[in-house]
């Protein structure tokens, strides 16, 4: 039910004014009335969701209005009231009100049982209780006093009919008259029992009598509580409460339960699944990171062709015209050769670099940072002449390691370009990468003036990039990280210093390696 409107009835502007302000809190759009002349008004102007009422107005009894609301499964009534009137309290659950609650000096109860009535009024899904009752009049009187409280009431008049009905819907609890035209209340109650689809929905037994061989009996044959006629109605009211939150928290507790048990079952498959797909995602971003490398290299392959090409064209024109005047000397045209074989074998071996890269390795190498940094820098060194990025090496001390060699130079190339890039977009006056390696560790740093402290943390993340979205796929230094963590069981660290940022591949803590 959407609870839109709520009246506030009250004459102590204290009390009324409290509850507005906490409905408000809620979210719940409430109207204020002080007497019954201001109530009556209310409710000929507005239609209204819920009404909690005070029973004593100065200008007449509260009362009066329930008698003149036309549905209280529509329109919901909250009594709140200093008055301890036994019949009356009975008398008015009988005509269909939610709650009675009586004001004291805890007044914080009074607001949080309101605000829990009003919870229960605006869930989504509405509780389905089974009446079994041969009295159409007993069936009336309980659908007048539960369906305000959000309840949906099934009726049956006999055992077949609410056989019938158990089998062809869901329900949250049952009520069973035990005298029946059919069958007698016991014996339905020991065949719902039977059911293995109705044995945990909670019965409550209604019987005019009330022996304790009676009580026995019911209460063995499976039945959660009993009540007899006459029953008082706010009794039966709290009983319906208790056992359909009883049947919903058990309900929730066991599913919970399979849940937990089907986990640890099969915690082995669910552990592999779980490690394949992440396996699948890793292969995926890392494939997408090797594609996107493969354009850089694309492009470094393009700068270091472009000037050995121009300059085979520039040797061919000169033969062709020399050729044409007639001029051409044995030794000239020679040396003319040579110069355009170095040129070709120039461009082989920028080939040969590039393939090697990305062929894949099946099996672990011994290697060293400075072979893989002359290996990595002999892709990209063209590049960075290119736009006068200097280039200072420091090596400390050299310690071989066994590594998928290409797997640790893509890392590398990606840590250069990177700081490349920063350089270039940051127009860096005298752009430098510092390379730094002492034993098992490679200290990569550059001039760009460092990482922003605010994502200094995301950096390693998938997706994350601080290009713009022609530069950057956000998987370069997620797929370093995985590299050096997870493939080669190192560490791969970042930190400012003065001048810039400053990466660290350190392989020292690894078990096992070749020295």
């Amino acid at each position: 039910m959407n609870m839109k409107n709520i009246l506030i009835i009250e004459d102590s502007k204290t009390i009324n004014n409290i509850l507005h302000k906490e409905l408000k809190a809620l979210g719940f759009t409430s109207m204020q009335a002080f007497t019954l002349k201001e109530a009556k008004e209310q409710l000929v102007k507005h239609k209204f969701d819920l009404i909690i009422l005070d029973l004593h107005l100065p200008d007449g009894e509260g009362s009066e209005l329930i008698a003149n609301i036309q549905s209280l499964t529509r329109t919901k009534v909250v009594v709140l009231t200093s008055l301890q009137d036994a019949d009356l309290r009975e008398e008015l659950f009988q005509y269909g009100i939610l709650d009675y609650i009586v004001k004291d000096t805890n007044f914080l109860y009074s607001i949080t049982e309101i605000v829990k009535i009003i919870n229960t009024l605006t869930k989504k899904q509405q509780d389905k209780i089974l009446l079994i009752d041969d009295s159409r009049f007993i069936c009336k009187q309980i659908k007048t006093i539960l369906e305000p409280r959000n309840y949906i009431v099934k009726t049956a008049l006999n055992a077949k009919t609410a056989i019938e009905k158990l089998q062809q819907d869901e329900f949250n609890l049952i009520i069973l008259d035990m005298e029946l035209p059919d069958m007698h209340g016991l014996e339905l109650l020991e065949f719902i029992r039977r059911d293995i689809r109705f044995v945990s929905i909670p019965v409550i037994v209604l019987s005019g009598t009330s022996t304790p061989e009676i009580v026995r009996d019911v209460l063995k044959n499976g039945a959660n509580d009993f009540l007899k006629k006459p029953y008082v109605f706010e009794e039966f009211i709290l009983k319906v409460d208790l056992w359909i939150d009883y049947f919903k928290k058990t309900k929730e507790l066991e599913e919970k339960t399979l849940k937990l048990q089907y986990m640890n079952d099969n915690l082995e498959r669910l552990v592999y699944d779980e490690v394949e797909k992440n396996r699948k995602k890793d292969k995926m971003m890392f494939s997408q990171s090797r594609y996107a490398q493969m354009g850089e290299m694309i492009a470094m392959i393009a700068h270091q062709w472009r000037q050995p090409l121009n300059a085979i064209s520039a040797a061919t024109i000169m033969i062709e015209m020399r050729a044409k005047s007639s001029c051409l000397k044995y030794d000239e045209a020679k040396k003319i050769t040579q110069k355009i074989q170095g040129f070709v074998n120039h461009l082989s071996n920028t080939i040969d670099d590039f393939r090697n890269f990305f062929r894949p390795q099946k099996e672990k190498k011994v290697s060293n940072f400075k072979t893989i940094v002359e290996t990595a820098l002999s892709l990209i060194r063209y590049s960075l002449q290119q736009k006068n990025i200097d280039i200072v090496e420091y090596t400390d001390n050299v310690e071989n390691f066994l590594v998928y060699e290409n797997e640790l130079v893509q890392v590398v190339l990606n840590l250069l370009k990177n700081a490349e890039d920063a350089l270039i977009e940051k127009s860096v006056k005298d752009p430098k990468i510092i390379l730094r390696i002492d034993g098992k560790k490679l200290i990569i740093e550059d001039n760009a003036g460092g990482v922003a402290t605010n994502i200094m943390e995301k950096i390693f993340d998938p997706y994350f990039s601080t290009k713009d979205n022609k530069n950057g796929t956000g998987l370069g230094l997620y797929m370093a990280k995985v590299i050096v963590e997870e493939h080669l069981k190192g560490a791969l660290l970042v930190k400012n210093t003065k001048e810039g940022a400053q990466f660290i591949i350190d392989l020292s803590q690894r078990e096992t390696d070749a020295n």
